[in-house]
């Protein structure tokens, strides 16, 4: 039944609390934060003017794109690093979902077109969506939301980006549609975390909107945009690392599509669409086969966040 759903899960009845109760302490950013963030935005907007001037572009959202830029770029190759000597080094094998190494022919071949979308495909379209963030609200200014408002935009963003990657994503799996878009994102079979990007241009496109819909729908201010797309992208990278650990905070609530939902995903190719939460695979039935996925897999270490089935999760 519905009414024993993630939402009456305690871990999820004890991260509302503790948001609700803080915001008791922090009801608003003080003035001294305010006045520290606007120093800082000077100091960058004077280093900026130049190349603005030379690009002709509105220095507010160039420093708008390069903030954006360097928190995801930092974000992810760090990310990536980590995962990296994770292997390497052979550390927390006791969580790892798979054993083995990927074809090193195959990780060029990701890394090659992972950069060129860094490179290239990325710069281009921030470019030409910037006309998209026009409006004050993602503007850099001291008028800082407090605390529970940034709380509640990024709950509604990963609402909407849920609800939208489902949907997306399980038509990129349609018969008509799979081999043209998503198969590629499909190679691999066990997948890494630098697999995460390694996609059509058409499936990048569609995941970069399921992600900054839920910010432009609200018209957040820039700081929610650049926490939810952070936390987005890290949440994706750890879902295709491989690894279950205890210690990643997307672990902490059984109906999230932690890494062995969506490695499942991969080695299957069916079920848990979600880019966040199961909930749209339970509520739509795409779920059945993790069920049995995770009933064979009760005394594996590495599945010891998601040992009951979807359906009793839920």
């Amino acid at each position: 039944m519905l009414g024993s759903s993630i939402f009456l899960d305690w871990k999820t009845w004890a991260i509302g609390m503790w948001i609700a109760a803080t915001h008791f302490y922090f009801p608003t950013p003080s003035p001294n934060l305010a006045s520290q963030f606007d120093a800082l935005i000077e100091t960058f907007s004077s280093s900026l003017s130049p190349l603005a001037t030379l690009l002709n572009l509105n220095l507010d959202k160039l420093i708008w794109a390069t903030t954006n830029v360097a928190l995801l770029e930092i974000s992810f190759w760090s990310t990536i690093l980590l995962f990296y000597l994770f292997d390497h080094l052979k550390l927390f094998p006791k969580y790892k979902l798979h054993e083995g190494t990927p074809d090193p022919k195959m990780v060029r071949e990701c890394l090659t077109d992972v950069l060129l979308g860094h490179l290239l495909v990325r710069p281009i379209l921030l470019y030409f969506s910037m006309p998209l963030f026009a409006n004050d609200g993602w503007l850099l200014g001291s008028n800082i939301p407090n605390f529970l408002t940034i709380m509640k935009q990024l709950f509604c963003c990963i609402m909407v980006d849920d609800t939208v990657f489902y949907w997306v994503h399980r038509g990129f799996h349609h018969s008509a549609i799979y081999k043209h878009i998503h198969k590629q994102h499909h190679a691999f079979k066990a997948p890494i975390a630098l697999a995460t990007e390694y996609s059509h241009p058409i499936e990048d496109f569609s995941n970069t909107l399921a992600t900054v819909l839920g910010p432009l729908l609200m018209g957040s201010h820039s700081i929610v945009f650049y926490l939810y797309t952070t936390l987005k992208l890290v949440q994706s990278l750890d879902a295709h690392s491989s690894y279950n650990l205890p210690f990643s905070p997307f672990s902490i609530i059984e109906t999230m599509d932690c890494a062995p939902a969506h490695d499942f995903h991969h080695t299957h190719n069916t079920g848990n669409f979600g880019g966040w939460f199961i909930f749209w695979d339970w509520l739509c039935g795409t779920d059945q086969r993790y069920s049995l996925h995770l009933e064979k897999n009760k005394t594996n270490p590495a599945y010891f966040n998601v040992t009951k089935s979807v359906k009793q999760a839920l």
